[in-house]
């Protein structure tokens, strides 16, 4: 490495004086959060840092020994794993949400209370399927209501964190628009999905010998779609599907900006505007028995540009 290379190297990894800030300290639990930034070499351009330290009575809960606390019952690999704190928000229950995240296992979502002097840890469940039960990033978002915290499956569904009683709703596909008197307002980008052509299979070849012949799959187009969503149990009280896949939605900041984020964009509708554009875009109609998600009259969505349906 020559002496310019190893000095560029050298001022990549200085970091800016970081900030840190306890964001909750109660009965022996201690969740400190550290801020800073460094400098990458590659585009010369800041770049954010965060780290979250958890101790509870001194100790830090970082180690093999936190996957038996997320998995007590011993009986998943991952309760073996090693696994220390992500991001972390205290609650107005007098408790702690926190990602944990592991090199060997899947990350997972968990709730801390200290109860009679003990540490209570509970891992929360996003979905009550083993399969789709996985985190989507380590960010907590906004619910649009007090008492609930929002955070996204890796299966790209919104799922709902009631803080109490502890309640991890899962809503389903889409994005949080709004929420109003108990039902959740959600948009489905469009988006594309796979379809199996042709399923594998084994054939045998001109030389008498099995071989695999692949499957053959597309790529569709799937539409736009809205959906309105009971808060008290996650049913789906009514969906609004769009067949003409040209069309999409307006640049919507379905999440409340980040101030360390050096994103310039500007969107079509901000986060706080969003339960208005919600409310002037989308009308549910609800009698016994039936609800109804249309669009409200004179309502026209943007057209992707270049777009020819068919």
């Amino acid at each position: 490495m020559t002496s310019r290379r190893a000095m560029a190297f050298a001022l990549s990894l200085f970091a800016a004086p970081a900030g840190a800030a306890v964001i909750y300290d109660s009965h022996g639990l201690v969740v400190d959060v550290a801020t800073g930034s460094r400098s990458d070499w590659n585009t010369g351009q800041r770049q954010h840092t965060r780290s979250t330290t958890i101790t509870f009575q001194g100790k830090a809960l970082c180690g093999k020994d936190v996957g038996a606390l997320l998995y007590p019952d011993g009986k998943e690999p991952a309760a073996r794993a090693f696994f220390c704190p992500g991001p972390a928000r205290a609650l107005e229950t007098d408790a702690v949400l926190a990602f944990f995240n592991s090199s060997s296992a899947s990350g997972v979502l968990a709730h801390l209370q200290v109860v009679n002097g003990a540490l209570r840890v509970q891992r929360v469940a996003l979905s009550d399927k083993p399969q789709r039960d996985r985190v989507g990033g380590t960010r907590f978002e906004d619910a649009r209501q007090p008492g609930w915290t929002r955070v996204d499956s890796a299966w790209n569904e919104t799922v709902m964190i009631r803080h109490a009683p502890l309640k991890a709703l899962n809503l389903g596909a889409g994005k949080l628009l709004d929420v109003q008197d108990g039902v959740a307002f959600l948009a489905v980008p469009p988006g594309s999905d796979v379809v199996v052509v042709k399923p594998a299979r084994l054939v045998t070849n001109a030389q008498g010998y099995k071989q695999l012949d692949p499957e053959i799959i597309r790529h569709v187009p799937v539409p736009l779609a809205f959906r309105a969503v009971r808060m008290n149990d996650g049913r789906e009280l009514a969906r609004l599907d769009f067949k003409d896949v040209c069309l999409r939605l307006p640049a919507i900041e379905f999440n409340r900006p980040d101030p360390r984020s050096s994103f310039s964009g500007k969107p079509d509708v901000a986060f706080d505007d969003v339960p208005a554009w919600r409310a002037g875009a989308l009308q549910l109609d609800q009698t016994p028995g039936r609800a109804t998600l249309r669009l409200r009259p004179g309502v026209e969505l943007p057209r992707k540009p270049g777009c020819a349906p068919g």
